[in-house]
């Protein structure tokens, strides 16, 4: 996929390349009786257009990917507090809500990242919370410390809830407004290309070489923006590391015994 975007962007470049040198200049620029006036205040507004329709664009897309970091965040923090305070918990309370914990964080980087990708959804998810609520429901209250334990881990599950709905919800929106200023950002970048070659250049060099920078600057800045219209992937991905983070903290206390 990137090889076949790197393709089209030079190709596209070498089509510029090729119609600047060919066409020349139009009879009416060579003969001086276009009007540059016109045509540079008209070049600015389409300029100054798709950098505003752009920069809405990158703003809003690169938001999703931040908000999803965020509720993973949220999440992670949640479940290894959750895992620290099933420690004082009598057994089997302690060791089903710790191995739920792991489980649930396991889930997430190993299924429900790739699936959410694809636009997809994870109901195990949805069942190892469930879970977990439960086992924490079942602790005893007849100890103030349990008791304390229970209430700060009910609420660590609120959060764990309303971060997982957060995340899902982003990563399988439509991003129908994102599209819509994707497509207008490209409209706009077509135009600043073809603009230049319809009112006419002359073939001298610096012309051909400001023509093949404009199309090589504009084609990968197209190409970039399609990658940031997805969070999950791409060179801008959000990767699950905060509960590959709390995994790690939770096989390093079961293996000392905490």
């Amino acid at each position: 996929m990137i090889l076949l975007s790197l393709l089209a962007v030079v190709l596209l470049t070498l089509c510029v390349a090729g119609f600047t040198v060919l066409s020349a200049r139009r009879k009416a620029a060579a003969s001086g009786d276009a009007d540059s006036d016109s045509q540079s205040f008209v070049g600015g507004v389409l300029n100054a257009l798709f950098t505003v329709v752009l920069a809405f664009y990158i703003v809003f897309a690169w938001q999703n990917g931040d908000d999803i970091d965020k509720a993973s965040q949220q999440e992670a923090n949640a479940l290894t507090d959750t895992y620290w305070q099933a420690s004082i918990a009598p057994a089997p309370h302690s060791t089903a809500i710790q191995s739920l914990t792991a489980r649930y964080a396991s889930r997430v980087a190993d299924h429900e990242w790739s699936a959410l990708d694809r636009g997809d959804t994870d109901p195990e998810v949805d069942r190892l919370l469930n879970s977990l609520r439960s086992e924490v429901l079942a602790l005893p209250v007849d100890n103030e410390a349990i008791k304390s334990s229970r209430e700060q881990s009910l609420q660590n599950i609120r959060q764990i809830d309303e971060g997982h709905r957060k995340r899902v919800d982003i990563a399988t929106d439509d991003q129908n407004f994102n599209i819509v200023l994707l497509a207008a950002s490209f409209l706009g970048a077509a135009l600043m290309i073809a603009f230049p070659l319809l009112i006419g250049l002359s073939m001298r060099p610096a012309n051909v070489a400001a023509m093949v920078l404009l199309t090589l600057t504009l084609g990968f800045t197209a190409y970039m923006s399609v990658e940031l219209l997805h969070p999950l992937h791409g060179p801008f991905a959000v990767d699950p590391d905060p509960f590959r983070t709390a995994l790690a903290g939770f096989d390093s206390a079961s293996r000392t015994g905490a």
